[in-house]
């Protein structure tokens, strides 16, 4: 029996956001404090020349009910900083059903909540996300994701967004699939108003490599970004670069200490095109 490769909900191969570099400007302090086996609380600091300082807390709990080698729940994520407190839910009723909850508050009022509940059968997975959305009175937006395994190696589905609010309604359709070969992937997801396409091969433990364009048809713009990362565990150091046809280039460099759970970070971003160039360094403990 065949089981759905993936869900529909996400713009790229899934591998494709981890390979990119995520740059920062300034500097960056992190403290993760482990204060039970269940239980973690972290702090981080972030500075720069364009803005003041800010300081977040956080803290995760992960619940004793074990579905996997790597998966417990219940998981709750929080983090407060800026005036703002987020928080995520996330649980999984069995091993088919999972449900997630994410709610942001600012100045004593919901700037932002988000509901999703998602089925994954034998050979399919279906999902429903409904955001600032309410039954009682229709307003926000409703997105059902659906995919099919078409072959082991293929699955074809569809996205379909319905938004109430402003005297207005929209409905989008995406249609997308995947192909999933070993360690190469391949995505495709088209709809109105954009179109991402999406490639993503693992040449060997120490080196990823991934492809991604993008057009948005109301910018009337595409772009298209080759990234690479490169883990070097000898030197424990881990190394993730980009680069883009709006003549973006990024990199960044984590380094790790055996001796000590501590890890040091440097970032970089120039675009030549803009004349633009930002730097960042961070620091982790823990």
């Amino acid at each position: 029996v065949r089981e759905a490769v993936v869900s529909t909900q996400s713009t790229g191969p899934r591998q494709t956001k981890e390979v990119f570099p995520t740059p920062f400007e300034g500097c960056k302090f992190s403290w993760n404090k482990m204060i039970t086996e269940r239980f973690q609380a972290s702090h981080s600091i972030m500075m720069s020349s364009f803005k003041p300082p800010a300081y977040k807390f956080g803290a995760t709990y992960v619940g004793a009910t074990k579905l996997g080698p790597n998966e417990q729940y219940p998981v709750l994520i929080s983090e407060y900083g800026g005036g703002i407190v987020q928080f995520q839910a996330i649980h999984s009723f069995s091993k088919q059903v999972q449900a997630k909850a994410v709610v942001h508050a600012t100045d004593k009022t919901w700037s932002m909540y988000q509901g999703d509940i998602g089925y994954k059968g034998k050979d399919f997975s279906v999902q429903l996300t409904g955001v600032n959305a309410s039954i009682i009175n229709p307003q926000g937006i409703w997105v059902a994701h659906y995919l099919q395994s078409v072959t082991d190696k293929l699955s074809l589905g569809g996205e379909l967004l319905f938004q109430h609010g402003m005297g207005a309604k929209n409905a989008a359709l995406t249609l997308g699939g995947r192909f999933r070969d070993g360690d190469t992937e391949f995505m495709v997801k088209t709809g109105e108003q954009s179109t991402n396409i999406g490639f993503y091969v693992k040449g060997n433990e120490q080196v990823e490599c991934a492809v991604e364009f993008e057009y948005v048809k109301q910018m009337g713009e595409s772009i298209t970004t080759f990234g690479y990362c490169v883990d070097l565990p000898k030197g424990l150091s881990k190394f993730r670069g980009s680069i883009d046809t709006d003549w973006s280039v990024a990199g960044v460099l984590e380094k790790r200490f055996e001796a000590f759970p501590f890890a040091f970070t440097l970032s970089g971003l120039l675009n030549h095109k803009k004349n633009q160039a930002k730097f960042g360094i961070g620091f982790t403990i823990g």
